[in-house]
């Protein structure tokens, strides 16, 4: 045991002589600035997913664009139109000062989307939009059903009339 601890002394203490450990200022201050670079870091990474979704949506117009050209070949669906997804078993309520939506979305197309993109639109009772907001599904395959969860923020349940889920787009 002694042998144990005498070998943690002598090499311990030089290597906290060496990291600066005799004075506590100057290991805090290491320790602040691995701190802030991993911050930075994280920092960085959020943006490069910005950029990587954005540079998705920039492909992803692209190629409808392009197969609207003519002379191209037409795809399958050229338009989503409004019986390419059902919406079944829709409920909602109240939490906290949003409402919750929950339900299932057929994918009834030709196409499976990796990422599909939907918007829902609340009204309020004169017919004005109360709020919207988009939400996503992954993997929604052709002819699959997926469950999806979506809120809106700062409208409660008793304020709106009616809503609207809509496809935007898909990938």
């Amino acid at each position: 045991m002694k042998k144990i601890l005498s070998l943690l002394i002598f090499c311990l203490l030089p290597s906290l002589f060496f990291l600066g450990a005799s004075e506590p200022q100057p290991v805090l201050e290491k320790l602040g600035s691995l701190e802030k670079a991993i911050s930075n870091l994280s920092f960085r990474i959020l943006a490069l997913e910005k950029r990587i979704i954005s540079l998705e949506e920039k492909i992803f117009l692209a190629a409808t664009r392009q197969e609207k050209l003519p002379g191209n070949i037409p795809p399958e669906n050229p338009e989503q139109s409004g019986d390419d997804f059902s919406i079944e078993d829709v409920t909602f309520e109240t939490q906290y000062n949003g409402t919750i939506f929950k339900g299932k979305i057929t994918n009834n197309t030709n196409n499976d989307f990796q990422y599909s993109l939907f918007k829902i639109t609340v009204y309020k009772k004169n017919g004005s939009i109360a709020d919207s907001n988009d939400f996503y599904i992954l993997n929604l395959d052709r002819h699959s059903t997926r469950k999806f969860e979506a809120k809106i923020h700062d409208v409660k349940k008793e304020e709106f009339e009616k809503y609207l889920i809509e496809f935007t787009k898909g990938s």
